[in-house]
């Protein structure tokens, strides 16, 4: 299944430095996110559409952070990346996360891989997910063998006490 996905992720941090220890993170975040380009060319995915309210369930151990989306947007995340749930590590107050799954059609095979760029500002963040088809070169990959998909988005968690 190509790249179908409506929204996805977020990661939210105490702290404005983009080095040094990496922040707090761990909680539930809600996140709006805007679909950007269509490079893929997936029906369902229409550029300058939003989804609202995604709810993402972060967790760190120390500069390793993963999020879990939740609800629908987690279940397209499933279907284009093999899993509801992006992992990577946090710097400061930026975070860079992945996922990737391995897809054929046809004589098809090509890897799709999301990869999220993530600033954080106190309980606040906004970043960029990519999301990349690769293929095999078979004419059967047609746009998957070289694309991209891109989504903007933004949220903030309850603020943390203490």
């Amino acid at each position: 299944m190509r790249t179908t996905l409506l929204g996805l992720l977020a990661v939210v941090a105490c702290g404005s430095s983009s080095s040094g220890p990496p922040a707090n993170v761990a909680g539930t975040y809600t996140v709006n996110v805007t679909n950007g380009q269509n490079g893929c060319m997936v029906g369902t995915f229409t550029p300058g559409a939003m989804t609202a309210g995604v709810t993402v369930q972060v967790t760190q151990n120390g500069s390793q952070v993963s999020a879990d989306v939740m609800g629908l947007a987690g279940v397209y995340l499933t279907a284009g990346v093999g899993s509801s749930t992006l992992v990577g590590s946090l710097s400061g107050s930026t975070a860079s996360l992945t996922a990737t799954a391995n897809h054929t059609t046809g004589m098809c095979a090509y890897t799709t891989t999301a990869t999220a760029s993530i600033a954080f500002n106190g309980d606040t963040m906004q970043g960029t997910i990519t999301y990349t088809d690769s293929g095999n070169g078979s004419s059967d990959c047609g746009v998957v063998e070289a694309c991209k998909n891109t989504q903007n988005f933004a949220g903030s968690r309850p603020p943390s006490s203490g």
